[in-house]
């Protein structure tokens, strides 16, 4: 979920409610393949103006663990299901305690069937390949990419967002005189990189 909100809460950076059965919900998912009914909900909500469309004075990104789309054999997260799902989840935090209907301002779901169609994740999934076993790190993503002179490199430490921000500036602006339509950045929930990116290249 991504939610807008009027006024302000006494909600940290980063928030996890926890369910009475833990377990339960790792049966629903993966066992049952089912929505969990009470499943362990994260909520960041970051102190960043930068992050927050006009208007709203918090803005929230929700977590939940949800079954992968299959929906063959498994669970469909079709439009109906996705908007039902949500407003169960809305449910549950506003009986934790958060006023949430009465400050909306936007509402947004991401279903495993949006990830799936949008970004290519198989079900949906936001993890990638397991990490466990022996042979794992064998099957790790290469850094070196297919595409000539395209390297991968990731972590979200203050010196390594620098630096990609320096290097995603500079090819941005070359692109740019290439004459380029248009481009895209992926910062993985984290909008700071992007606005800077953004503003060095002259684009705001």
């Amino acid at each position: 979920l991504l939610i807008g909100l009027r006024g302000s809460s006494e909600l940290g950076h980063h928030t996890v409610f926890f369910p009475k059965d833990y377990d339960a919900e790792f049966d629903s998912i993966f066992e049952k393949r089912r929505p969990v009914e009470d499943p362990a909900i994260y909520i960041c909500n970051p102190n960043d103006s930068k992050m927050k469309r006009a208007g709203v004075d918090e803005s929230w990104s929700v977590l939940i663990n949800a079954p992968r789309h299959q929906p063959k054999d498994g669970f469909n997260w079709d439009e109906k299901s996705s908007k039902e799902y949500s407003q169960h989840i809305i449910n549950l935090m506003e009986a934790k305690g958060l006023d949430i209907r009465s400050r909306v301002e936007v509402l947004e779901y991401r279903s495993p069937a949006d990830l799936e169609r949008n970004v290519n994740a198989p079900g949906g999934s936001i993890y990638g390949t397991s990490s466990n076993g022996a042979r794992s790190a064998f099957w790790r993503a290469r850094n070196r990419s297919k595409i000539r002179r395209v390297e991968a490199a990731g972590d979200t430490s203050a010196d390594v967002v620098k630096v990609g921000v320096d290097i995603a500036s500079e090819l941005s602006k070359k692109l740019l005189d290439y004459g380029v339509p248009g481009l895209h950045f992926y910062t993985m929930n984290n909008a700071a990189p992007t606005i800077e990116i953004i503003n060095r290249i002259g684009l705001r």
